[in-house]
């Protein structure tokens, strides 16, 4: 058997009949496998959170979903990430609101868990384990150079790289326990650079064009990310608000600018020239065909 760890394990879950039950059996097999000290209990309760929550972003995602398995050194966090942006909400739990129940089940059974936004869409997580003491108040972070440190109340620290191009710190200092797994969860070492401003127009939202800024984007990188590709650098591009092409490597962000290239060769070189010929084929035309009423009379 392994020892306990705070590296996350990932995998997906695809949206199928089976892939519930399969997921929570890989769940438990890898939880098993690390020798937690958890009680039959929490693995009970391990089982029957992970079912409900895998359930729902499936259902309500329509497509597959992330699940990420981390220990945080006093409770076992599952995550898991769907492309849905809509965050759940309790309903009054009444026996015919079953999204409802679901989620008081949730609360009831789980340690703590919560709900976070991401890129792709939005994270729900659940804590299983002991209850510990409530979070103190943190002390300002300290840092060192070409390194992050989080370290908690009992004494645990966890270090990693902190690229020089990085515009924030993740360092703390004595953190809650029950908070570790989500300090390194939300890491996100990133560099933001502009795009250009052009105006911007959802006929349907609003009227008129807004100056708005395209294909912004961020150098990223999530150490603790369930897919391995997001763990190194890569590049996000928002190509409009709310649309993203997301985890670009060199090679696949050379393909975008190349492609942006043709299509900006493609609009200069032959749109733009057909589009003046086509307008002025049109004044030709319009003028040519006045109103009868502003024509001479005869």
């Amino acid at each position: 058997m392994t020892k306990p760890t705070t590296v996350p394990a990932g995998f997906r879950v695809e949206a199928k009949t089976v892939a519930v039950s399969e997921a929570r059996h890989k769940i438990l097999s890898l939880v098993r496998n690390w020798d937690l000290p958890l009680s039959g209990d929490a693995l009970q309760d391990l089982e029957l959170l992970s079912s409900e929550v895998i359930t729902n972003a499936l259902r309500y995602s329509d497509a597959s979903c992330v699940v990420t398995v981390r220990w945080t050194g006093a409770r076992l966090r599952v995550e898991v990430t769907d492309t849905s942006s809509a965050h759940p909400k309790p309903r009054d739990g009444s026996p015919d609101s079953e999204g409802g129940r679901g989620l008081l089940l949730v609360g009831a059974l789980a340690a703590d868990w919560g709900t976070a936004a991401d890129p792709a869409g939005k994270i729900v997580w659940f804590e299983v384990g002991p209850c510990t003491a409530p979070a103190t108040e943190q002390p300002s972070p300290w840092s060192t150079p070409g390194a992050w440190t989080i370290t908690t109340t009992e004494g645990i620290a966890i270090s990693g790289h902190l690229p020089t191009w990085a515009e924030d710190d993740p360092t703390e200092v004595n953190v809650p326990p029950q908070e570790l797994s989500r300090r390194l969860a939300v890491i996100n070492h990133r560099a933001f650079f502009d795009g250009p401003t052009l105006p911007i127009t959802a006929p349907d939202l609003w009227d008129g064009a807004e100056d708005d800024s395209v294909l912004e984007g961020s150098i990223n990188c999530n150490p603790y990310d369930p897919d391995p590709a997001m763990r190194v650098p890569v590049v996000n591009l928002q190509v409009s608000v709310g649309r993203w092409i997301l985890g670009l490597d060199p090679q696949r962000l050379g393909d975008i600018a190349a492609g942006l290239r043709a299509h900006a060769d493609l609009l200069d070189h032959k749109v733009r020239p057909a589009l003046i010929a086509a307008r002025e084929d049109w004044d030709f035309h319009h003028r040519q065909r006045q109103p009868l009423a502003q024509r001479p009379a005869r």
